[in-house]
């Protein structure tokens, strides 16, 4: 996988993404999955069975999430996610 800014269909950059700077508007529809599941106090093995992958990339997928999010605990990432209204619906 080549990592790098996000690209739409016709290989121009996607509107209203920064790279560079951390967001919510960041996270795949996969973390947004798994946020759900850190928000609930879930594990990584929990996160897993849930998602029905392996530990590893499910601990990946958080990785990626408190990264986005710019905070170094799944339980800042849930604050700043209901703060934020990014756990709604």
């Amino acid at each position: 996988m080549v990592r790098g800014s996000r690209t739409s269909r016709g290989g121009g950059r996607v509107p209203g993404r920064d790279p560079s700077r951390p967001g919510p508007d960041r996270l795949t529809a996969r973390e947004r999955e798994a946020f759900k599941l850190v928000a609930e106090g879930r594990n990584n093995k929990q996160i897993a069975a849930a998602l029905f992958i392996s530990p590893k990339p499910a601990s990946v997928h958080v990785s990626n999430i408190l990264a986005k999010l710019d905070v170094t605990s799944r339980t800042q990432a849930a604050a700043k996610g209901h703060a934020d209204g990014l756990l709604t619906g």
